[in-house]
């Protein structure tokens, strides 16, 4: 008697790329069809990607420092995961217009290994830097002055017994976690992931609590910069500025020129 049981039809994969961005070169391989979008091929959209990262990192700092404020810094847990879930869903809700990375790290790591063309970078991290003032005014204009002096408008500080180079180097690793998660779970193709943002959501969450004692855990040059700025408190910027660039780029580096080509076919 022949077998009439249906036959199982695997669940396709997305592979849709982000537009913007550089597909994974293997992925490119395997699919010569869909050869993957470059920065180059979406040039006209480039007044969406600064409108998406102004939006995306205006809201990002906003949560971040309201949390801040809000629980006057005593609660690391909350401020962490208001951060790390702000995140995940704005990359969720913005990733399919533009590389939606709301960190001037990020679009640098991404400049350096290739996914973004110099000049998208540049628009990405001037979109961030405006949003991340905006993102900032919009807290110190709606909440109260007493609140907002006792955490310093929410900008990051170095914790007690801690150095500038310590404070660094933390950022640096804790922002390689971040980075490697974005690259393995939301833009290498052959793992690209519906949960990817919420797994960066998750490491960003991770990162802060373990580096919110040392550098202040912001892991991301624009959420500095916004509070720094109305705060008047623009010293040691090279410690949020630097540390979290080198970790972004050891980061997309590590994965892009060494897991991605470490594939044997």
């Amino acid at each position: 008697m022949p077998n009439t049981r249906p036959r199982r039809i695997p669940r396709p994969t997305s592979t849709r790329p982000t537009p913007g961005v550089e597909a994974s070169p293997q992925a490119a391989r395997e699919d010569d069809d869909s050869p993957g979008t470059t920065s180059e091929s979406v040039a006209g959209d480039m007044a969406i990607a600064l409108a998406v990262e102004v939006v995306g990192t205006f809201l990002l700092v906003f949560v971040a420092v309201a949390s801040i404020v809000v629980t006057r810094a005593n609660e690391v847990t909350g401020a962490a995961l208001a951060s790390g879930l702000a995140t995940g869903v704005l990359v969720a809700s913005l990733g399919h217009l533009s590389a939606a990375l709301f960190n001037p790290a990020i679009a640098v790591a991404f400049a350096v290994t290739g996914r973004l063309s110099p000049a998208r970078a540049g628009i990405a991290v001037i979109g961030q830097a405006i949003g991340a003032v905006l993102g900032s005014g919009a807290v110190a204009f709606n909440f109260a002055a007493d609140a907002l002096a006792k955490v310093g408008n929410g900008t990051p500080g170095i914790g007690p017994g801690s150095t500038d180079v310590g404070a660094a180097v933390v950022e640096a690793v804790a922002t390689f976690l971040v980075v490697t998660v974005l690259y393995g779970s939301w833009f290498d193709e052959r793992n690209r992931s519906a949960l990817g943002p919420l797994y960066v959501g998750l490491a960003v969450v991770v990162g802060t609590l373990a580096t919110a004692s040392v550098s202040g855990g912001a892991l991301n040059p624009a959420r500095w910069f916004g509070p720094a700025l109305y705060n008047g408190t623009l010293g040691n910027a090279w410690v949020w500025v630097v540390g979290p660039t080198l970790g972004a780029v050891a980061a997309g580096a590590t994965y892009q020129f060494g897991f991605l080509r470490s594939r044997t076919s």
